[in-house]
Formats: C-alpha cells, sequence, structure tokens
C-alpha cells in the first residue's frame, strides 16, 4: 500500500511535462491538473491499517475518521522544505498545505478493498462577505482620524497579522500582533524587561488580556486554547493572569523573533503555535476595538471605565 500527498503549487516556473525525483523511499512530482499545478509525495506503508481512514457508526449517524497524521507528517515536511529551498531555485511562491489531498494507492489484489475511503480532501474554509457597509462607517472612520491621526500604524500591523493568520501563518502574524501591541504600550522599548515593566503599566492592556482570557473560557468548545494558555503560564512558573500572560506573550515574542534550535519547530510545524496566536488575535481584536470606544473620553472618565471593567472580570 502507498500513501500519497497532493497540494497546489504556485510559482514563475514552466513545466512541459511531469517532473518526477526519487529519494527512498518517496516519490516526488509536479504536474499540472485541470489548469493547476500540483505537487505530490508519495511513499510505500506495511503496516496500513494502524493509520488509515475508517469508517464508523456513533449513535446511529455514520462517522469518518481521517488518516492519522502520523503517517504522512514526515511528507508534509517535505513539502515545506520545496516550499523554501525552492522559492530561491525555481521561483516557488507557495504550496498549499493547508488543503492537503491525502491519498491511499492499492499495490496488490490483497489490498483491494480493504480500506473503505481512499481520497480526503480537506478545504479551507472561504471568507464570506457578513458585514454590510453603510454612509456611518466611512464617515465615522474619516472622522477618527481627528482623535486618532497615528491610529493607522497599529491597525497596519493588525492587518497584516489578520492576513497571515486567514492563511495559517501562525509563526508571522503572531509577531505582527505582538508588533501592534509593541506599538501601543512598550514606550519605545525593545528589552524584554522593560518592555514586560511598561505593559503591565497599562490599564487597557489589562482589559484586553483579561477579556480575552474570559472570551477564552466561555467559548473555547475543546479547551485546547485555554489550555494552551495555562500550560504555558505553568512551564514559566506564572500564574494564569495578567502579569502572568505579559510574561510568556514577550517569551514568545522573543523567541519566535530570533532564528534558533527553539523557534524552528514552531517554523516547521505551524500548528504547534496556532492556540497563542489565536489568544493574541483576540487581545488586539479587543484593542482595535477599544481604541475606538474611548477616543473620544477623557483620560480621568477612560480610566474609571477601564479599572470598573477590570475589577469585574477580576471576579469571575
Amino acid at each position: 500500500m502507498r500513501i500519497e500527498i497532493t497540494a497546489e503549487i504556485e510559482g514563475l516556473f514552466i513545466i512541459d511535462k511531469p517532473v518526477i525525483a526519487k529519494l527512498y523511499p518517496y516519490e516526488f512530482k509536479i504536474y499540472e491538473d485541470n489548469s493547476k499545478r500540483c505537487i505530490s509525495i508519495s511513499k510505500p506503508i506495511k503496516d496500513f491499517q494502524d493509520v488509515a481512514p475508517c469508517l464508523f457508526m456513533s449513535n446511529g449517524i455514520p462517522v469518518i475518521k481521517a488518516t492519522k497524521h502520523e503517517a504522512y507528517k514526515d511528507m508534509e515536511q517535505w513539502l515545506i522544505y520545496i516550499e523554501a529551498m525552492g522559492a530561491f531555485n525555481f521561483e516557488v511562491e507557495k504550496i498549499h498545505i493547508d488543503e492537503l489531498e491525502v491519498k491511499w494507492i492499492y499495490e496488490t489484489e490483497e489490498e483491494q478493498g480493504s480500506i473503505p475511503i481512499t481520497t480526503l480532501k480537506r478545504n479551507r474554509e472561504k471568507k464570506k462577505a457578513d458585514k454590510h457597509l453603510c454612509d456611518s462607517n466611512l464617515s465615522n472612520l474619516v472622522i477618527f482620524r481627528r482623535t486618532l491621526p497615528e491610529a493607522y500604524i497599529p491597525y497596519s500591523y493588525y492587518r497584516q497579522a489578520k492576513n497571515f493568520f486567514y492563511n495559517n501563518d501562525y509563526y508571522f502574524a503572531f509577531i505582527n500582533y505582538f508588533m501592534m501591541l509593541e506599538f501601543m504600550f512598550a514606550d519605545g522599548q525593545f528589552q524584554q524587561a522593560k518592555v514586560n515593566a511598561n505593559f503591565r503599566q497599562s490599564k487597557l492592556l489589562e482589559l484586553c488580556i483579561l477579556t480575552a482570557l474570559n472570551m477564552l473560557k466561555e467559548n473555547d468548545n475543546k479547551g485546547l486554547n485555554y489550555s494552551c494558555l495555562l500550560e504555558e503560564c505553568k512551564v514559566r512558573h506564572k500564574d494564569l493572569d495578567f502579569e502572568g500572560i505579559v510574561f510568556v506573550l514577550i517569551q514568545f515574542r522573543g523567541l519566535l523573533s530570533h532564528a534558533s534550535e527553539k523557534s524552528k519547530c514552531y517554523l516547521l510545524d505551524v500548528d504547534k503555535l496556532r492556540p497563542m496566536t489565536f489568544y493574541i488575535s483576540l487581545v488586539c481584536y479587543l484593542l482595535c476595538g477599544y481604541i475606538q470606544v474611548y477616543c473620544c473620553s477623557n483620560e480621568e472618565s477612560k480610566l474609571r471605565m477601564i479599572n470598573q471593567r477590570i475589577t469585574e472580570l477580576k471576579r469571575q
């Protein structure tokens, strides 16, 4: 039995026929399929029953269990390698690893029919417009520039981070989200201790961090994001509170902003960073809203409302 993964590949290169390479036990191929260019990697698997997809009934409803990730994780790593190295060697722009197709190929008559579902493809959910634009939206945006003349800078970091996040590029999404916080609260400092001290002085940041934590508790159905945040605090001997989370976020900023053995795992395994990036995305989303909500309030009134809400959140 062979397992094969296939993804669309984009780049400024020309192929006249399928391009094939072999390196035991793998076979690599780049080819055209319905005007799209694809890259596939395949390899033989002996004990395929342990990792192959299966079909079973749960409460009378048929459920499909997909191929175990461990069966093809090594081939995903090859795609990451080819995407990176191919950018220089033959102008690869992107390999759509997030929309991977996993296929099982029978090699003998005995294997025929042994797997109920031989092909599964994961499709990323496409963005859908859900906001109706009206005159007041544009008018408010224009007026905001009077009271928030430099707001476009942190909002630019937010825009870039949001695009990276949508494309499952959590590494650079996290960095851009953090740069938004850095611009707003670090006061030009870059050393971890000084950034930490400045962040902890901000009541607005505390409000955003505690609100995001509360949202994570209430809406994290599987508990994965909340558990990850809790674990990251625990391993650093910090409480899951404002100061502890600030410390963890700054630690991740330092880790991801420098190329090292410690940061390599997050570059090669993007899903490992998703929970932390999801959390900081909530923090920055709330910050975007609060910046506009409080822009017309005087400092005394703003601080009173923020402190009142922080007190409520700490009681929860």
